[in-house]
């Protein structure tokens, strides 16, 4: 029988974006999934019947909350239920490439890996005159490390949340610290760190983007001092007190800044041409 995967999706203020998001999961080539869709107390819990008539499949199961309980509480909220080998996260504003979970699912087989992520694609509006046709969505292709362990982690982000996926079987259901996702911005940071300290974690990036992230500029990661200082934080703080540490941790803050320069380094170009196996 085929490994069932549990993925994790939270909902909140992405109305526009949803169904793309959706789409991409239902149009997996590999069917044995559960999506776990939280509605957390945006304007998508008033139209939850609506939505829910137009995505009748059984293999997603609905939670609304007319509370926002953040990233970090939907997401946990999603793990408890979550009955899967396999944990999947997918932000509401991303979108999957059919042979997402297919490839990551052979790679962990061929190479006993239980954290799996990829390389992905940045996209974004291209806004032309008002007198032009709708504009086309541009993409550009991230640049991510070869080894994903631990101290790579140190240095940079290098686990895209909606690339990830994990075995909770081996690993056990790992959580997000409530308070985060409130008040943070990449909590999904201190997520891995956490994990990649604390477990026997055998992790592997697939070099092929099989996601693409939107661009958005009214997102909470489009504030870069705000990331950058979220970003200081969470590695001090998990580093812990001490000279050495500082200074450690200053030296992976050079490295963060380099890496956040260098995953933006490709070029732009039209969604309809964009190779997504470079």
């Amino acid at each position: 029988m085929e490994t069932l995967v549990s993925i994790v999706m939270p909902v909140y203020q992405t109305e526009d974006f949803l169904e793309e998001s959706m789409v991409g999961i239902l149009q997996q080539d590999y069917s044995n999934w559960e999506l776990l869709l939280i509605l957390d107390g945006g304007p998508e819990v008033a139209k939850a019947p609506e939505w829910m008539q137009r995505f009748p499949d059984p293999r997603i199961r609905w939670f609304v909350s007319k509370r926002n309980r953040g990233l970090s509480r939907s997401r946990n909220l999603a793990m408890r239920f979550a009955r899967g080998e396999w944990i999947a996260f997918c932000d509401s504003d991303d979108v999957w490439r059919p042979n997402k979970l297919q490839l990551q699912l052979q790679v962990a087989q061929q190479g006993k890996y239980n954290v799996l992520g990829s390389r992905f694609a940045f996209s974004r509006q291209r806004v032309g005159p008002a007198s032009e046709m709708p504009s086309l969505e541009y993409l550009q292709r991230s640049v991510l490390p070869k080894v994903l362990e631990y101290r790579t982690l140190l240095s940079t982000n290098a686990l895209p949340m909606s690339s990830a996926m994990y075995n909770q079987y081996e690993l056990g259901k790992h959580y997000f610290h409530s308070s985060l996702g409130l008040f943070h911005i990449h909590e999904d940071y201190s997520y891995w760190l956490e994990m990649f300290a604390k477990k026997q974690v055998r992790a592997h990036l697939l070099s092929k983007p099989l996601l693409r992230i939107r661009l958005r500029s009214n997102s909470r990661s489009s504030d870069k001092m705000a990331a950058m200082k979220a970003h200081a934080s969470i590695l001090l703080d998990h580093l812990g007190p001490g000279l050495l540490n500082r200074i450690c941790g200053i030296y992976y803050l050079f490295n963060y800044m380099f890496w956040a320069l260098t995953k933006r380094s490709g070029r732009w170009q039209p969604v309809h041409t964009f190779d997504w196996n470079r």
